[in-house]
């Protein structure tokens, strides 16, 4: 009996933490602030309609796994943002504090009923199962004021899809990188977040799905495929030579495919909820 090919797809980053580690960090700080601007262009808010007018004069904001903390620059009214994952302070106003926070530890003292608002994005990668999304739930409910707002954005990975050009376009490296990423319902529970929420206790719940626009399909897709050529990166210092080999394959046949009018589109989910009071 012949022993079933190893799996290549984002499965492989179980057990190994937050995968993107940013080898080269420049690059990987130019991929989050391309995709940060790319979310803007096509949510159109940096805070949810639905939430901005509710929020005091002088909200006190959490942004967790803020990246390069690119998106304080979207709250520029604000009193204070609390960034979780940067490296430096060197370049934040004096009204942005920084403090460091494992999302799998309990909530420090000092942050428990604390914010007007908890910003929230891009956790595919660090929670694994729908029992953590939860657990991260309910810490961001002691987190908030009575009445505070939560805004979570995700990657809705159950919907994705290859958009064309043209019905006959051909685009089967995209196609493979599409069902790796989809990697066997793993990251499912994103769109499960507005119900993971309301059983929380959570009210106001409201949950949106949005797509690529025919504009921005192309960047989209090359956001993508940096994101893969990075988690490649990422295989083969972990020793997996052989998945890495595979992305990298794929990532450069995805690029032609590009060029011949094919995309590959990962939708985002947003999801509004509210603290009772």
């Amino acid at each position: 009996m012949t022993n079933p090919p190893p799996k290549t797809d984002w499965s492989l980053s179980s057990g190994h933490g937050y995968i993107l580690q940013r080898t080269a960090s420049h690059l990987s700080s130019c991929r989050l602030n391309l995709q940060h601007y790319l979310w803007k262009d096509t949510l159109q808010f940096s805070i949810h309609p639905s939430i901005s007018p509710n929020l005091p004069p002088h909200p006190l904001i959490a942004d967790l796994a803020t990246g390069t903390s690119i998106s304080r620059a979207s709250f520029p009214m604000h009193n204070s943002t609390v960034s979780i994952t940067i490296s430096s302070r060197s370049w934040l106003p004096e009204n942005v504090d920084i403090q460091y926070w494992d999302v799998f530890d309990e909530v420090p003292d000092e942050m428990v009923g604390k914010y007007d608002f908890v910003h929230v994005r891009l956790l595919i990668l660090v929670l694994g199962n729908k029992s953590q999304v939860h657990s991260l739930a309910q810490k961001i409910m002691k987190m908030l004021k009575s009445g505070g707002c939560i805004q979570w954005d995700e990657l809705d990975a159950v919907d994705m899809s290859i958009t064309k050009a043209t019905p006959e376009t051909q685009a089967p490296a995209l196609e493979q990188l599409r069902e790796k990423s989809w990697a066997g319902r793993r990251y499912d529970w994103t769109v499960e977040i507005p119900n993971v929420l309301r059983e929380e206790g959570f009210e106001d719940v409201g949950g949106k799905v949005y797509g690529d626009e025919m504009g921005l399909v192309r960047a989209f897709n090359e956001q993508h495929l940096w994101t893969m050529d990075e988690f490649a990166r990422r295989l083969m210092g972990l020793g997996m030579r052989e998945a890495a080999e595979t992305f990298w394959g794929l990532v450069e046949e995805g690029e032609w495919e590009t060029v011949r009018g094919a995309g590959l589109c990962i939708p985002r989910i947003v999801s509004t909820e509210r603290k009772p009071l």
